[in-house]
């Protein structure tokens, strides 16, 4: 049996690696070619497409993980979401402190991820 010591460090390990998985996606999606159907569209590819992309692929993987520790751990409450984004909000404080230009970009990652979570969380709890 997990306690809840074990299940807030197990959130805050995950939280953390998100932030890692923040950076990443956001290089990965940089690099991405724009597919040959929108690139008539300047405008819209310039200014949305690499922002769209980096939000629907962090909220994809953030919801595929959470269900995935639900369901291997069985837990994901409002405690272990604190844990899960305090790791997250630090590294984004930490990004605003010292680097106030690379914040944009992983915000498109951070709120959908955190969105993800809380609902997910929340849901959790009326469940139970």
């Amino acid at each position: 049996m997990m306690t809840n010591t074990y299940k807030n460090i197990i959130s805050y390990f995950l939280g953390s690696a998100f932030c890692y998985l923040f950076v990443w996606f956001s290089g990965i999606v940089a690099a991405m070619p724009v597919p040959e159907l929108l690139r008539p569209y300047h405008h819209f590819v310039i200014s949305y497409y690499s922002n769209i992309l980096l939000v629907l692929l962090a909220a994809t993987f953030s919801c595929v993980v959470i269900v995935g520790v639900r369901k291997v751990f069985s837990f994901f409450t409002r405690q272990n979401l604190f844990y899960f984004a305090l790791p997250i909000i630090l590294f984004l404080a930490y990004l605003m402190a010292f680097f106030s230009l690379a914040v944009v970009p992983l915000l498109y990652a951070i709120v959908p991820t955190l969105l993800v979570a809380l609902l997910l969380g929340i849901r959790v709890e009326k469940t139970e």
